[in-house]
C-alpha cells in the first residue's frame, strides 16, 4: 500500500492551518502542521516529505531562516519548498527563492487553485533567478543572516552575564543567611548541652525527652546549615592540593559511619586494597565521600547491604559504593546531583534533608576533573562509581 503523499505547512495563523489543512486533505493529501520554524524543522527531521509550505512572516524564526535551516536537512534534498506570504513588496520573491525556496505564492491564498499550484511545484516546477541577481541577493541574505546572528549573541552574552550575577547573589544570599542562622544555633545548641547534662537543674522525664527531641532537631538544623556553607565554599573556592591516601579516607569515613549503619540495620561492608599517594582536595573528598555512603546507608532498608570497593589504576583511583537500598527512577537520576533536588519518595522525606549533599559531591569530583557515574535500579539498589583522575595532578 502506498503512503498518501506528505505536506508539511509552517504558519502561526490558525485559521489559514484549518483552512489549507481542509482544502489539501480532500485532495487526499496528508497535511502536517507547525506553529514556527523550530517546530517546523522539528516535525521535517528524518520524514519523507513532498512539499512544504513556509509563511515568511512566522515568529521566532522567520520563513527565510527556516528554509534556509530546511534546505541543508539531507532527507529533504530535492523536496520542494514553496513560500506563502502577504509580502508584495519588490524583492520579496528574490529573497524568498535565493533563501532556498523553489516557488512563491501570495496571500490570501485562492482555495480552488492552491492544490494545483502546489502540485506544479511536486511535478518539477522551479522559479530561478538571473546569476547576477541571485548573487546580489544571497549577498544581502547573508549580511541579514551574520547581523541576525551577532544580536543573538550579543543577546546569550547579556543573558549570561545576568545569570552569574544571579548566582553569586545566591551564593550571597546562602552565605549570609546560614551565617546568620549558625550563631544563634551555636547558643541554642550550647543551652541545650547543659539541659542535657543536668548543669542547671534537674528535669522530669517528659521534660528531658523534650529536651531531646529539640537537641536532636538543633543538631539536624546545623548540619543543614553547614551542608549550605560548605556548598557555598566549594562553589567558589579552589582546589587546595595536597598528597594523601585515598584508602585511609575511606576506612576512617567508615569508622565514623558504622554506627549509623549499625543503628538501621545495614551491613557496611568494605573490600579496601591500600592505594598510592593522590595529590588533590583531601576534605572535599572525604566530604564526597562521605556523603555518597551517607546517602547509602539511609537510602537502604533494614537487612540490607553497602558495599565499599575501590580500585588504584595508572589512570586514577575508583571507589565503587553499591547497596541494596530502594533505587532512584529512571527520570529523576538526570537531576539527582542538581542544587536542592531531592527524591520524592516517602524515604527520602523522612530525612530532613535540604538537597545540597549530591550538588556538594558534583562539585568535588568535577574540581578534581574526575566523573561520577550512577547506575540504579528501583527496588533493588544503586551502584555509584567515583573516578578520581591522576592526570590533572
Amino acid at each position: 500500500m502506498l503512503e498518501e503523499p506528505t505536506i508539511l505547512y509552517i504558519e502561526d495563523n490558525h485559521d489559514n492551518q484549518r483552512l489549507v489543512a481542509r482544502v489539501l486533505e480532500a485532495r487526499g493529501y496528508r497535511v502536517l502542521l507547525a506553529d514556527d520554524g523550530p517546530q517546523g524543522i522539528d516535525k521535517a527531521t528524518d520524514r519523507m516529505l513532498s512539499l512544504i509550505l513556509v509563511d515568511m512572516n512566522i515568529p521566532t524564526m522567520n520563513g527565510y531562516e527556516t528554509t534556509t535551516r530546511l534546505r541543508a536537512m539531507p532527507n529533504l534534498h530535492g523536496t520542494p519548498i514553496v513560500a506563502l506570504t502577504a509580502d508584495a513588496q519588490p524583492g520579496t520573491r528574490e529573497r524568498t527563492l535565493a533563501a532556498g525556496c523553489d516557488g512563491y505564492l501570495t496571500k490570501p491564498i485562492d482555495p480552488r487553485r492552491l492544490p494545483m499550484q502546489l502540485e506544479e511545484f511536486m511535478t518539477g516546477k522551479r522559479e530561478t533567478l538571473q546569476p547576477a541577481q541571485e548573487t546580489q541577493i544571497l549577498r544581502e541574505y547573508s549580511q541579514q543572516l551574520v547581523q541576525r546572528l551577532e544580536q543573538q549573541i550579543q543577546e546569550v552574552t547579556e543573558a549570561n552575564q545576568e545569570l552569574k550575577k544571579l548566582d553569586q547573589a545566591k551564593n550571597h544570599f546562602l552565605a549570609a543567611i546560614s551565617h546568620e542562622l549558625r550563631t544563634p544555633l551555636t547558643a541554642i545548641l550550647g543551652y541545650l548541652d547543659l539541659f542535657e547534662r543536668g548543669t542547671l537543674g534537674s528535669f522530669e522525664p517528659m521534660q528531658q525527652e523534650a529536651i531531646q527531641v529539640i537537641t536532636r532537631n538543633a543538631r539536624l538544623l546545623g548540619d543543614q546549615l553547614n551542608s549550605l556553607i560548605y556548598l557555598q565554599q566549594v562553589q567558589s573556592a579552589d582546589v587546595k592540593r595536597t598528597p594523601f591516601l585515598v584508602h585511609e579516607v575511606l576506612r576512617r569515613v567508615i569508622g565514623e559511619l558504622e554506627h549509623r549503619a549499625n543503628e538501621g540495620g545495614v551491613a557496611l561492608r568494605a573490600q579496601i586494597q591500600p592505594t598510592t599517594l593522590y595529590h588533590g582536595d583531601a576534605t572535599g573528598v572525604e566530604h564526597a565521600l562521605r556523603q555518597i555512603i551517607d546517602n547509602a546507608i539511609k537510602f537502604t532498608p533494614a537487612g540490607g547491604q553497602v558495599l565499599l570497593t575501590v580500585e588504584d589504576t595508572p589512570k586514577g583511583i575508583i571507589v565503587f559504593v553499591k547497596d541494596t537500598g530502594i533505587g532512584i527512577p529512571d527520570v529523576e537520576q538526570e537531576n539527582i546531583f542538581k542544587p536542592f533536588f531531592q527524591l520524592d519518595t516517602s524515604m527520602s522525606r523522612s530525612q530532613n534533608g535540604v538537597g545540597v549533599g549530591l550538588a556538594i559531591v558534583k562539585h568535588v569530583i568535577d574540581a578534581h576533573r574526575g566523573t561520577i557515574k550512577l547506575r540504579s535500579e528501583p527496588g533493588k539498589g544503586t551502584l555509584v562509581q567515583v573516578f578520581l583522575p591522576r592526570e590533572w595532578e
